[in-house]
């Protein structure tokens, strides 16, 4: 494997698509329900817990493009090999394409329990989960401009949600705030890493990086994806602390939802129902985003072209997502991934720039390679 790539301009997408690219597979499944796993370590606090998330973010998306600036063009799966070497940089590499994979088929299933808890009790989820996988993998093979592309539409389209939360706003109780500093420093903490499985998403930009155009712009651009992220992190975050008593937030398992069944207009009841409808264009770049880096990893490291890859994953996430878990199991899921996204995502990153700063030390980054398609 050739550590840099050569991607042809055709192939390239400027900097602020790939902000866009970060912000969008930060926001998914978890805001529907972040408040009540942060409330349940932080209490009243738990907002101080979202900021502290997003300084700790802020500083390891710095750390992750520094590692990249390290390398003229280089990837995760590249950097890899050239650290650890051929065998075991393969061997990281197939857990972090695995971990890619399993990101992707979290959402899709997280969405589905969703559907069928609030929409459609009764519908199949091979259905459900067949329809999905068709719009992802017909998007997958356009390559990357077109998922940027997408991604970019399902945030224009979607951003007005935010102004819903003015209805519940209406009945708030701004006491439930006080006193501020409650909360040790500890639970703090714990509400910080609770964090972990919502604000997941930025560590796709090792994948992406080889294909952004001009690449001196990246850090700004995801730095700032990041920061619009965490506003509508805290800002959501803050009208739950002043709608809910923490006694009803503990028992609410998807608390956005909940807002918006505060939202009354005459010719529609149940707004909540339309949420969930339009959250469909939401983690659908989630999806995409994870399946595709995974797919990039079996293309790097086996050298399969990218519908060779998708030919092997997809029948897997299909399969996998029929499997039938209770709400008792999904908790359990959620919790062993957004435990496993911590390290993955938020503790590897400065464990490998260390490894890049050795490495380079005592030998230069290798040659490009030939151009690269997305």
């Amino acid at each position: 494997m050739k550590i840099n790539l050569n991607v042809t301009k055709s192939n390239t997408i400027s900097a602020f698509l790939a902000g866009i690219l970060v912000h969008g597979t930060q926001v998914g499944m978890g805001v529907l329900g972040f408040q009540r796993v942060i409330a349940k370590e932080a209490g009243h606090d738990a907002w101080i817990s979202v900021i502290l998330a997003g300084l700790v973010t802020h500083v390891t998306v710095w750390i992750i493009i520094k590692t990249l600036q390290k390398y003229p063009s280089a990837d995760l799966y590249g950097i890899q090999e050239d650290v650890f070497g051929r065998w075991l940089g393969t061997g990281i590499s197939l857990l972090y394409l695995t971990y890619f994979f399993i990101s992707a088929g979290v959402i899709l299933r997280s969405y589905i329990e969703v559907v069928q808890t609030w929409v459609f009790p009764n519908l199949p989820t091979w259905i459900l989960s067949g329809i999905i996988l068709f719009l992802v993998y017909y998007t997958i093979v356009g390559g990357i401009r077109v998922i940027a592309g997408y991604t970019f539409f399902s945030i224009m389209v979607t951003i007005w949600l935010l102004c819903d939360l003015y209805f519940p706003l209406q009945y708030a109780h701004w006491e439930y705030l006080f006193p501020i500093m409650d909360s040790s420093l500890e639970n703090l903490f714990k509400g910080m890493l609770a964090m972990s499985l919502t604000s997941v998403g930025f560590e796709v930009i090792y994948v992406v990086y080889p294909f952004v155009e001009n690449k001196d712009r990246v850090n700004k651009s995801t730095q700032w994806a990041v920061l619009v992220t965490y506003l509508a992190y805290l800002l959501i975050m803050l009208v739950s602390l002043v709608f809910f008593s923490q006694g009803q937030l503990m028992r609410t398992i998807w608390a956005t939802l909940n807002l918006h069944k505060m939202v009354y207009l005459p010719v529609l009841e149940r707004f909540e129902l339309v949420v969930i409808s339009l959250w469909l264009i939401v983690i659908l770049p989630n999806i995409m985003l994870y399946l595709w880096c995974s797919a990039r990893g079996l293309k790097r490291l086996f050298g399969f072209n990218l519908r060779t890859s998708l030919n092997w994953i997809m029948p897997l996430i299909y399969i996998t997502s029929l499997t039938v878990f209770t709400r008792l199991e999904m908790n359990m899921i959620n919790d062993w991934y957004g435990k496993t996204s911590m390290y993955v995502a938020f503790l590897y990153p400065y464990f490998l720039y260390i490894m890049v700063l050795l490495k380079q030390r005592t030998q230069p980054a290798k040659s490009t390679s030939k151009g690269e398609s997305a």
